[in-house]
């Protein structure tokens, strides 16, 4: 990818389009990556299971008669993002980082019925309703994406989002979520390389989390075998995730 002004400083979301396969990352991206693959060279398997499961959530919920998105901690919107699997879709996706939201914007730029912009997933009073209204117009029902987000959010802020999350969405609406699993624990250099702001959570604990959301019937489970009708991927289980319902 080329840029006037090509960054020096790694980017999460890049660094995942590279592992996915993308072609929105620069060196600096490619150098981090590679890095954290000394550590655990499962990375690029694991996030294309996770893109995948992105894939099989929004399917899902757009089959229930959803028609409206909104993506929290986006990162980059291609490689088998919900846009990309549910065509005709209203979708707007949202980051914390301000590159992934100038990124964002650039790619989608002349794409109809999506958008990107900026929003804390933890704070909903950053999200420009304007922004909302001009992309997925008056809301009815509402698919909320937040895959890759709860790893770095503690137990009581991700319990208070999950409740905002509920009284801000309509009723009949769904959220998709997933966290690292305490598997991680078997690579403890990840885990240290991960930081301290990194949260592992069992199925249970993820499902505490959700509060009022009901879960569908498929419950949370590791995130290759969540609605997976073929054969998974063989990867040990690091991420569980699932599908809940605000009835």
């Amino acid at each position: 990818m080329t840029h006037e002004a090509e960054p020096t400083v790694p980017n999460t979301g890049r660094m995942f389009d590279y592992w996915l396969g993308g072609k929105h990352h620069y060196p600096v991206d490619i150098a981090a990556a590679k890095a954290f693959e000394v550590v655990f060279q499962d990375f690029p398997r694991v996030f294309r299971v996770l893109r995948d499961f992105i894939g099989r959530a929004s399917r899902y919920i757009h089959e229930q008669g959803v028609e409206q998105f909104l993506v929290l901690g986006s990162g980059v919107p291609t490689q088998g993002n919900v846009h990309e699997v549910v065509p005709g879709a209203r979708v707007l996706y949202t980051d914390i980082d301000p590159s992934n939201v100038e990124l964002g914007q650039r790619i989608l730029a002349g794409v109809p019925h999506t958008g990107y912009t900026h929003c804390d997933a933890t704070d909903l009073t950053t999200l420009d309703m304007q922004v909302v209204k001009r992309v997925l117009g008056p809301i009815r029902r509402l698919g909320i994406i937040m895959i890759g987000v709860e790893a770095f959010i503690d137990d009581e802020r991700l319990r208070a989002t999950c409740q905002k999350l509920y009284d801000f969405a309509p009723s009949g609406s769904y959220l998709a979520f997933d966290c690292d699993s305490p598997k991680a624990k078997d690579h403890p250099e990840l885990v240290k390389m991960m930081g301290p702001a990194f949260h592992m959570r069992t199925a249970e604990q993820l499902a505490a989390a959700l509060g009022p959301w009901r879960l569908t019937e498929d419950g949370v489970q590791p995130v290759a075998v969540w609605r997976h009708r073929g054969t998974p991927v063989d990867v040990p289980p690091y991420m569980n995730g699932g599908v809940a319902l605000k009835p």
